[in-house]
């Protein structure tokens, strides 16, 4: 799911919301708390490692895509 609702944007103006592009959706950027819009809760911290240049993402076995 995209996330930038413009090329290589993720926040409002003001810097202080996340937006997503996909359903218009605001976020707190320190907690993923749903701030405003038609969440489906909020966003899911996932840890990330860069090694090499290549960034890669580490899930956890209990999180799963949601449905829509």
């Amino acid at each position: 799911m995209e996330m930038d609702y413009q090329p290589d944007q993720f926040f409002d103006d003001t810097g202080q919301w996340l937006l997503c592009a996909t359903h218009g959706a605001a976020y707190r950027p320190d907690s993923g708390e749903c701030a405003g819009g038609p969440c489906r809760g909020g966003l899911v911290k996932i840890p990330l490692s860069e090694s090499d240049g290549m960034v890669r993402w580490h899930t956890a076995d209990n999180l799963q895509p949601v449905e829509f």
